[in-house]
């Protein structure tokens, strides 16, 4: 059932980056293709292209292996929170450091000791948990690197329930806005929302084509299509 998830959100996902290549960039035209491998041996879900008047090449890839992962977490951490734990972990520190005084008869520190180790323990549990959260949400956004495109983008299928007011789909969408990574969401119904527009990436070689292993025969099957509507 995930796979069927995942296939349904790619191919919702690409059909809205076909629908906004043709509107900001006039490109009706696009070469798709799915599951393409780089020369490194990662692999982009899905690899959008098309070459532009200048003869340049131009691609996108899309990411949304992380998709069920990521809306997991998600609809957890805006049901849930943080997390009821860090409540027994503050209530045991409280219990095991007040029976320590108590044992050693001091009743100063067992109305000092116990509150302050409670209240540390708590906090330290909601931050370790909070930047565990986080660090799964840049794992998601750092796998893209190993997909390079002039566009990058990143698709969840999440409702819009668990993603309002969710302070990790903020920080998610902040992520990728600092790292120039578009975010697209699919929810009920198969609506699908815009979160995060791409930057255009700096390319180190020719284009970014050449990161991939098909990249020459992308080119020759893009020239030819070029040629054709010429």
């Amino acid at each position: 059932m995930a796979d069927q998830g995942e296939n349904r959100i790619e191919d919702y996902a690409i059909d809205f980056l076909g629908s906004y290549y043709a509107k900001h960039q006039k490109k009706s035209g696009l070469l798709i293709n799915r599951h393409v491998a780089t020369q490194k041996g990662a692999f982009a879900d899905a690899l959008l292209a098309y070459q532009k008047h200048d003869n340049s090449f131009f691609a996108a890839s899309l990411s949304v292996r992380r998709s069920d992962r990521l809306a997991t977490l998600l609809k957890s951490y805006k049901k849930k929170g943080l997390g009821r734990l860090r409540y027994l972990t503050a209530i045991t520190l409280f219990s095991i450091a007040a029976l320590a005084c108590f044992m050693a008869g001091s009743w100063l520190a067992t109305a000092v000791i116990p509150p302050l180790l409670a209240v540390a323990g708590f906090y330290l549990h909601s931050t370790l948990k909070r930047r565990y959260l986080e660090r799964q949400l840049s794992t998601a956004v750092d796998e893209l690197r190993q997909q390079p495109a002039d566009h990058q983008w990143l698709g969840i299928r999440v409702s819009s329930l668990h993603w309002g007011g969710n302070p990790m789909a903020d920080y998610l969408s902040k992520l990728c806005e600092r790292r120039g990574i578009g975010l697209i969401t699919v929810g009920k119904r198969a609506r699908l929302t815009l979160r995060q527009e791409p930057r255009l990436a700096n390319c180190r070689r020719q284009d970014f084509l050449s990161y991939y292993t098909s990249g020459d025969s992308l080119r020759k099957e893009l020239g030819d299509q070029f040629m054709r509507v010429a």
